[in-house]
């Protein structure tokens, strides 16, 4: 796949870059973050792009900071982190208010899925094998649920 050029990273403080690693550290993503990801996700296809591949990149880093998923490197697990800690910025290089605010967001998103696209279909192959059947058999036994006599 061919390279997406970036350069607006640089704008996001190592204080910006500590807070999320703390959050997802903790098992937890921030609520403004959280908030502006469900916001994004009902705009547009650019804006659902975004939603859903930071989505992605949080499922990522928390399964490896909870030592379920360890391929990739921490260089790789920086660039997402610092790509969603860009995303969660309102004021970057193309402010989010304007009317075209998150292209330069969605660049810096397609550019990491490029990047690591081949870590990124790795980690989607082992959520399907081993987080979606834990998801599946935990809605199969709700308390509420009929059991088979």
């Amino acid at each position: 796949m061919g390279v997406v050029q970036t350069n607006a990273l640089h704008l996001v403080s190592t204080h910006e870059l500590e807070t999320l690693r703390t959050a997802l550290a903790a098992g937890r993503v921030p609520l403004d973050l959280q908030a502006k990801l469900e916001r994004l996700g009902v705009k547009g296809p650019l804006h659902y792009s975004i939603e859903q591949h930071s989505l992605l990149f949080i499922a990522l880093l928390l399964a490896a900071h909870a030592g379920d998923f360890d391929r990739g490197t921490a260089a790789d697990r920086e660039r997402l982190l610092r790509v969603l800690a860009y995303v969660r910025k309102d004021d970057d290089a193309i402010p989010d208010q304007r009317s075209d605010g998150f292209t330069d967001d969605h660049r810096e998103v397609r550019a990491a899925t490029l990047e690591l696209e081949s870590l990124l279909d790795e980690f989607k192959l082992w959520r399907l094998r081993h987080q979606v059947p834990k998801m599946w058999l935990a809605q199969c036994h709700r308390p509420w649920s009929p059991v088979p006599a």
